[in-house]
Formats: C-alpha cells, structure tokens, sequence
C-alpha cells in the first residue's frame, strides 16, 4: 500500500463507515437542518440512523441543506499536511454544490503553507455512490501502490464513465430540487408514473423512460444497469430507506456474472433531501 498521500472526500460519497474507518478516508461533512437543529450528514460515532431524516421527509417536515465551507476544508487538511502525506480530494459535483470550490480554496491556501507538499483535487462530476465509486477506485489504486500522479489520473479519466440509474417514489422532492416541474410531478403522483433517470457523462442528468408501477421502475432499472456493466465490477446500490426494494434489486444483479461484488447503502441525508424517501439506483462504470 501506498501511505504517502491521504484521500479526503465529502460525506455525500456515502460510502459505509467501516470502511472509511478500515481504509483511513478523511470525510467533510456536509449538514441538514430540520428547523432549527443541525445534524451532521456523517457522523464518526456510527450512532446516528438515516431513518431518522427520511421520517422527517415523510411527515412534511421542511429540512434544508448546507456545504462544507472553506474553514472547516482547512482545519481536517491542515493536520494531514503536517503528518508529512500528500493529499488527493474528491469532492461532490460542481454542478450540484459549492463545496468543492470551498474545499479548493481552503487546498490552495494550504499549498502556500506546505509547498513542499503535493495536492490535488478532483471534481467528481457526480453525487452519492457515484462519487463514492470514484473514492473505492482510487482506495485500490493506493492499496495497489500505486503514486499519487498515477491515481489523480484514474479519477481524472474515470469519473465520465460513472453512471447511475435510479428512480424515486414522489417526484414532489425533485421538483422542490428544480429537476422536475410541477406538472410531471403532480401527473406522476396521481398515474403513479415512475421516471427512470440517468445521470452519466460528467453529471448530465436525463430521463431515460417512464414505467407505471413501482416494481416495474425496480426492473427496469435493473435491466438498463446490466445491459450497461461492460466488465465485471463491484456495483453501488442506494436507498432512500426502502431496504427492501434495495435487496431485490440486488437478487436482480447476482444473476449476472459481471457483478463481482455489491455493496448496498442507505443514501446519505443530505442527497435525500432531495430525492426523497423510496429512491433507489444503480451505480456502476462504463468502462
């Protein structure tokens, strides 16, 4: 393994404590309100539960969200600095958040401190397990002992061909997140019309089709994410606290022999807020 450079991520990369824990990952975290309570969208006790944001969602709760801001960005990378490791951070998309600019600024003061040091910093261009399918790939590529440049690279080339299929139960929270309008959520609700949507080329986010029927979008899904899986890999599966529904799209995928391994997570509050309880996808690389 590679120790000579640390990888610092946000918490919307989602990946499962243990992991993060067992690999040494430094996660920014990002914050929800409800009212006027602030929680931690990642907490290093592993005390606080996911379902307690989604019952918020489902009971009309207002619940906002807010970035990692520039000072906190700086004091979790500072002590990394001067334990003498290099750093390489992947951050949540551009087009989604302000968080990697404020995670860059704070990079950029720190490279006037510690010249000597090398940092670099990757836009992920994605959100959720998509960016944390960039952090996984780059965990290995360390653990492989690989150098800094070499993973930099990887990440570089590598967040284009992460996608992500996924669907939600109540468009109304994409359309208070601008990415439904009123109209499609409102016939969407009463015809119980799923959307399948795509996110994929550097966060380009379209609708690939629409089924009626929960367990038909749960298939459909499904079936556009093995036709998709080119090389066998380990593939993401969120949740909106629907464990259920996660657990059948993984039965789904286990009959496909490019699926080496899949890891299933609650999908972190922050992008819940979002999307809602009951959403559901996919995340997998293209190559």
């Amino acid at each position: 393994m590679n120790d000579s450079f640390a990888i610092l991520t946000d918490s919307t990369a989602n990946l499962p404590l243990p992991y993060i824990q067992k690999y040494d990952i430094t996660v920014l975290s990002l914050k929800y309100l409800v009212g006027d309570r602030e929680y931690p969208g990642y907490d290093q006790s592993g005390d606080q539960t996911f379902h307690q944001l989604y019952e918020h969602l489902r009971v009309g709760r207002n619940v906002t969200t807010s970035m990692v801001n520039t000072s906190e960005a700086y004091e979790a990378a500072k002590p990394i600095l001067e334990s003498g490791k290099d750093i390489l951070y992947i951050g949540l998309s551009t087009k989604l958040s302000g968080t990697f600019n404020a995670v860059e600024a704070a990079l950029m003061k720190l490279k006037g401190e510690f010249p000597e040091r090398n940092i670099y910093a990757v836009d992920s261009l994605c959100t959720a397990l998509g960016e944390g399918l960039l952090v996984y790939g780059a965990v290995r590529r360390r653990r492989q002992g690989q150098k800094l440049e070499q993973v930099y690279e990887w990440c570089s080339r590598s967040r284009w061909q992460i996608n992500t299929i996924f669907t939600v139960d109540d468009l109304n929270h994409l359309r208070r997140s601008g990415r439904a309008s009123t109209v499609i959520a409102m016939v969407g609700t009463v015809l119980k019309i799923k959307l399948i949507l795509r996110m994929s080329q550097g966060g380009i986010l379209k609708q690939e089709t629409k089924v009626r029927g929960r367990k038909k979008s749960l298939d459909e899904i499904a079936k556009r994410a093995l036709k998709d899986i080119k090389e066998p890999q380990t593939v993401f599966i969120s949740h909106g606290d629907c464990p259920l529904d996660a657990r059948y799209l993984a039965d789904h995928l286990r009959k496909s022999e490019k699926v080496k391994r899949i890891i299933i997570q609650t999908l972190d509050p922050v992008i819940g807020v979002h999307t809602g309880p009951g959403s559901i996808g996919i995340f997998f690389i293209s190559y």
